[in-house]
């Protein structure tokens, strides 16, 4: 079998285990409230508007919505039209996005460290928690990772060309794509690490050899076919959307975080790898051709760390160069130097898979069936007997196998028997479905903005706490639904009277109507 043959078989494979795990059951759940339903609404919107501004400019309930630009809309309003408005393809744009990742990484450390190496790397980015999770989640994150890992990789390839050599083009598409998907902050999580990166290579690039102003025009250009648009159509689009942006860098910021938030979060996004990191960062360090990668993994968090407004799943992009970094090594054999990494790791991993057990067979009885608890308990006391057998014998080359048999094994149960219960207890569907087999009639979401329930209906909802507002409708002739949390449950009975009338309970949201559930309804 030829070199070429097997990198074929080895990317075949690899796309063959990452996309099992990020496309299986991607509508075997409802979308969470708020963001992932939100963002599905936003699309479903565009998708069903007509004209040039419904194109350019994404609205939430038919009202704008500039806290996002248009281009990940516009993906999943093409998911939408291959693949019908449900679930799957709202989440779809995000899988594809994490498996043309993954991919980048196997061809960047392929011709570098080797196929062993490469698939490594692409299996550690596939199974890391941070990584896994957001590519079954129907939201921006994944797809500007995307982006920004293929940009990043590219640059770097060019780095190491000898000179002279033609300017990269590479690192400007995927900014200015990256500027589609999110907005600036795409350019900047691709230039920043390309630009520490020269700094430290021997011989340093010439400014010359950079083609910054062709660069910046492809930029410019990509950026300009929508907000030129979209600044035409709406001349206070871009003014609001500049200042959502800039609003995150200050106190006033939604999501503020403490300046340690990314030494907390991003270890976690990792795992399970976190738990053989030490060596291979030690070692990068000490490694010119590795260092730019490391060099990536804390600008990233750094960079995300001056603005307020922090989420964990800003930071995915740290997560590509961490998987070059710890999976090549990982996957390249029992060398000496990493019995102390493999060692303490595997342990480690073993306790956590017997916590875990221990956790999955008493959690939740209430929503998990006994028989997930069992299978998931079963898998990973299965796991954990296997890693301390390898500890036990010495096999420390066998610690890394078995880590990853294990997340292959937790991934799919957690999907098929845990997803479906967490997503119930956070979206409207239920409550949907139930108010579209009444009929029409109009719903009020009092005191809540539950994104899911506008899109598994179809239509606008009344968004008001308005109490008289509510008695009326509840007074009229007419059937009305009334969907509200916990802060408001006494509230509403009290308002209504004998006309509130429970049709749905969970332990976030209560709907009512003025008429009893019955099959007259």
């Amino acid at each position: 079998m030829g070199p070429t043959t097997r990198a074929v078989g080895g990317a075949a494979l690899l796309a063959l285990v990452a996309g099992a795990l990020f496309f299986q059951d991607l509508g075997r759940y409802p979308l969470l409230d708020p963001d992932e339903a939100r963002h599905a609404e936003v699309a479903r919107e565009m998708a069903a508007g007509h004209g040039l501004r419904r194109l350019f400019l994404p609205t939430l309930d038919l009202e704008p919505y500039r806290e996002k630009p248009a281009g990940y809309y516009w993906l999943v309003a093409l998911a939408y039209a291959a693949l019908g408005v449900n679930e799957a393809a709202a989440r779809a744009v995000s899988a594809l996005a994490a498996l043309v990742a993954v991919l980048a990484l196997y061809a960047y450390a392929l011709p570098r460290w080797g196929l062993p190496a490469a698939l490594g790397a692409g299996a550690v980015a596939a199974t890391s928690a941070g990584w896994f999770g957001p590519a079954r989640y129907g939201n921006l994150d994944m797809t500007l990772t995307a982006c920004v890992t293929v940009g990043v990789l590219g640059g770097l390839s060019w780095l190491e060309r000898p000179a002279p050599r033609r300017a990269p083009l590479a690192p400007y598409v995927a900014a200015g794509l990256g500027l589609l998907v999110k907005g600036p902050l795409a350019v900047l999580l691709v230039a920043g690490p390309l630009a520490l990166a020269a700094i430290v290579q021997r011989p340093r690039p010439r400014v010359a050899e950079l083609g910054m102003v062709r660069g910046t025009l492809v930029v410019v250009a990509l950026g300009a076919l929508l907000y030129v648009p979209a600044g035409l159509l709406d001349a206070s689009y871009l003014s609001a959307f500049a200042a959502t942006h800039v609003r995150r860098l200050g106190s006033e910021s939604p999501h503020a975080g403490p300046v340690h938030y990314y030494l907390l979060w991003l270890p976690a996004l990792l795992l399970p790898w976190t738990l053989f990191v030490p060596g291979p960062l030690r070692r990068a360090a000490r490694d010119p051709a590795r260092r730019p990668l490391l060099l990536w993994a804390v600008f990233v968090p750094a960079v995300l760390t001056l603005a307020r407004g922090k989420l964990a799943t800003y930071a995915l992009s740290a997560l590509a160069p961490l998987a070059l970094i710890v999976g090549t090594e990982l996957a390249s054999g029992p060398a000496a130097k990493e019995r102390t990494t493999l060692r303490p790791g595997g342990a480690l991993a073993a306790l956590v898979l017997l916590a875990g057990a221990g956790a999955a067979l008493f959690a939740a009885p209430g929503q998990l069936t006994l028989s997930v608890r069992v299978l998931l308990a079963g898998a990973g006391l299965g796991w954990a007997v296997g890693l301390l057998l390898a500890l036990h014998r010495e096999r420390v080359d066998l610690v890394p196998a078995a880590v990853l048999g294990a997340v292959l094994t937790l991934y799919p149960l957690a999907v098929r028997g845990v997803a479906p219960a967490v997503a119930a207890l956070h979206s409207d569907r239920e409550a949907a479905r139930l108010i579209a087999g009444a009929g029409a009639a109009p719903v009020v979401a009092f005191g809540i903005h539950d994104p899911s329930l506008t899109f598994y209906l179809r239509a606008p909802v009344i968004h008001s706490d308005d109490t008289t507002r509510v008695r009326d409708l509840f007074a009229g002739d007419g059937l009305a639904f009334l969907v509200t949390g916990p802060r408001h449950f006494a509230q509403v009975e009290q308002l209504l009277g004998a006309q509130a009338h429970l049709w749905l309970e969970t332990p976030r949201r209560r709907l009512y109507a003025n008429r009893p559930s019955n099959g007259s309804t």
